[in-house]
């Protein structure tokens, strides 16, 4: 299949490999010079900017940071457009905002998907993502040859839009989950607790979750997580702040409550002033610490 890839940072890349590897010609943009020279390394075609990109394939994948990059790429390749492309949205943008790409793309013709992704830079290095698709399933049906090399997850989880809420939903928990799990490390830590065995308690206990497991955030009692490695980003903070301005500001519109994501938005926005944005979103814990006395 001819598969384009806009968007070549910590997901996408990563990603692209994966579609190249399966064998599908790969045609890539991105903002910076690096990613595409590393994509063409591995047996990617550079397109000559986004439009070219959709011009050259059947399934066209966007991979960016927000609904506004989303939008302006949208401004630019819609001319190109036709019956026999697809374009398919991984980014976790406003709900509202993906619904307007869904109708202004299939007004050319085209078909429209939104897949925004869960895993983290992990998962899309290992290709075990897990993808919330918001369309129609007869479009999901005819491109998951497109998505299945960077998958381990595929659901359909209703229409326009869909896709993003159910995205929001995930990551407001997400981010509760590591407060809660930077606070207990904190408090564990003031009192002489053995964090290995704290680690070993929680796994086997009610307070496990995903964020005990792959981000406790006490340097060296697991391996695989940011704060044994520098604070290097699965997750980076100012886009964790991001999607949970995207949840708050879908809420309020919906007259839904939000009690914690709005307190975990606030140690977030300490976080990225205290000079993490950067970090993985676990450096919240800096923040905790500080607080603590520690």
């Amino acid at each position: 299949m001819r598969i384009g890839f806009i968007g070549l940072g910590a997901m996408g890349l990563p990603m692209t490999r994966h579609l190249v590897e399966t064998g599908h010609e790969v045609t890539v943009a991105s903002r910076s010079r690096g990613p595409i020279d590393a994509a063409v390394g591995f047996g990617a075609n550079e397109g000559d900017g986004a439009r070219a990109v959709v011009e050259a394939s059947e399934v066209t994948i966007l991979c960016v940071p927000n609904s506004p990059e989303v939008v302006e790429i949208i401004d630019s390749v819609l001319p190109a457009l036709g019956p026999s492309m697809t374009l398919v949205d991984t980014s976790t943008i406003d709900p509202a905002v993906e619904r307007a790409q869904h109708e202004r793309v299939s007004a050319t013709g085209a078909r429209y998907l939104e897949a925004p992704l869960s895993g983290g830079t992990v998962g899309a290095q290992k290709g075990t993502l897990t993808l919330m698709v918001g369309g129609e399933a007869a479009v999901l049906d005819a491109t998951r040859p497109a998505l299945d090399p960077f998958a381990g997850l595929i659901v359909h989880v209703g229409g326009p839009g869909m896709g993003q809420v159910v995205k929001l939903c995930n990551n407001l928990i997400y981010a509760a989950q590591m407060l809660a799990t930077a606070e207990a490390t904190v408090m564990a830590t003031k009192a002489g607790v053995d964090l290995s065995q704290l680690y070993e308690v929680l796994t086997h206990s009610t307070g496990d979750c995903v964020a005990v497991r792959t981000r406790l955030p006490a340097e060296g009692v697991v391996p695989e997580s940011p704060a044994s490695n520098g604070w290097a980003p699965g997750f980076m903070t100012d886009l964790m702040a991001k999607d949970l301005d995207l949840a708050i500001g879908h809420a309020a519109k919906e007259r839904l409550p939000l009690f914690t994501s709005g307190l975990v938005r606030q140690v977030l926005s300490a976080t990225s002033a205290a000079g993490y944005g950067r970090e993985d979103f676990s450096a919240l814990t800096k923040v905790v610490r500080q607080l603590a006395g520690m």
